[in-house]
Formats: structure tokens, sequence, C-alpha cells
């Protein structure tokens, strides 16, 4: 019984950060227009699930039209964590040009979510800068908010390809896990692409 409340108090607790966290995104992006973020981290498996679901479900409660898109196509977790599909999602809309609206999937009122999708197609094929614009432009007009779950940052090439898509990122760090030195150099890479960091999350194990 006291494991229980232990882990409800830890729930709680994480549920009023993700509060904060929209909070303060809501006071940077103030202005009507719509946004694409990027959430990722410096190295590691996507430690980061937890926040970009809450996230888009806190904003989606807020009233805001959310898509939530599973960037991180060689280590999908989207429809694991949410208990949906993967036969379609990002990469056929990007590559075989699927509509969006045919492919998401309707999680809740005002969140839409976008799995990684078929995965046989080539990962290299994805990452070119003028497909992803393609596919990823449109969808400011039909979304307030576009999260995208992306990749660890200094291991592949693909969210350094997504972050010119996108407004600003937040930097995921792990407890114990994510190296001093490898904040570091992501935090400089991502200055050079001239994005701004919305926000450095600490993600306790």
């Amino acid at each position: 019984m006291l494991g229980l409340k232990r882990r409800q108090s830890k729930i709680n607790k994480s549920t009023e950060q993700v509060r904060i966290l929209r909070s303060n995104l809501e006071k940077q992006l103030e202005d009507n227009t719509s946004h694409r973020l990027m959430i990722t981290s410096p190295k590691g498996r996507s430690p980061h699930v937890y926040v970009s679901s809450h996230l888009a479900v806190s904003f989606a409660e807020q009233g805001k039209n959310v898509l939530l898109v599973d960037a991180d196509i060689r280590n999908p977790s989207l429809h694991k964590y949410f208990s949906i599909p993967n036969t379609k999602g990002f990469i056929d809309v990007v590559l075989n040009g699927d509509n969006l609206f045919q492919v998401r999937n309707h999680y809740m009122k005002r969140l839409s979510i976008l799995t990684a999708g078929n995965l046989s197609n080539p990962v290299e094929e994805l990452w070119i800068r003028k497909k992803v614009q393609d596919a990823v432009e449109a969808w400011k007009d039909q979304f307030d908010l576009v999260l995208f779950h992306a990749p660890s940052y200094l291991e592949f090439s693909d969210a350094q390809v997504l972050v010119d898509q996108c407004d600003g990122v937040l930097l995921v760090v792990q407890s114990g896990k994510t190296k001093l030195k490898d904040t570091e150099a992501t935090k400089k890479q991502i200055d050079r692409s001239k994005k701004p960091i919305l926000g450095v999350i600490y993600q306790k194990d």
C-alpha cells in the first residue's frame, strides 16, 4: 500500500512538471501562429517518450489542435506507448505522399498521433531535406502545434535534418546517464542550426 502511494505521488509530481513545462512554452510561443517543436536527447535510445506524450496530451487538453509525430523511425516507441497500430505513419507520408488524415491515429479530442510507419522503407531516402520539408510544411495550416518525438541528436543525422523544419527544441537529459560533454555538444550543434532551445528537461529514472 505504501509503495502504491509513492508511485502515485511520483506520477502526480511528473504530471505537474509537464504542466509547468507547457505553461513556460506557452509564454515563449504566445503568438497565434502554428508552431513545430522537436523533443530530443543528446544520446541514448528515446528516453523522452514520456515527455513527448504527456506534453502533447497537456496541450490538447488546453484546446490546441496537436499532432504528435514519431520521427524516431529507427527505434519507434509512440505506438507502443499509446497501444495503437504502426502499419503506416511518418515514413509513408513523407516518402509515398500518403494522406496524413488517413494515416494518423485520432487518440483523443484535439490530439492526433502519427506513428513512425512502414519500417521496410530505406531510412536514408526519408531524411532528404526537401522531402521532409514538403511533407511538413502543410501541417502548420492544419494544426496549432506539431510535436516531433525525435531520435537522439548526436547519434544519427535524422534529428539534424528535422530541426530545420522546427521553431525550437526541447532537450531531455537523463540523471546519471547523459554525459555533460554530450549535452554541450548537442547544444553547440543546435546553436549552429539557429534554432532556440526552449527548455532543458532533467529526467530522473
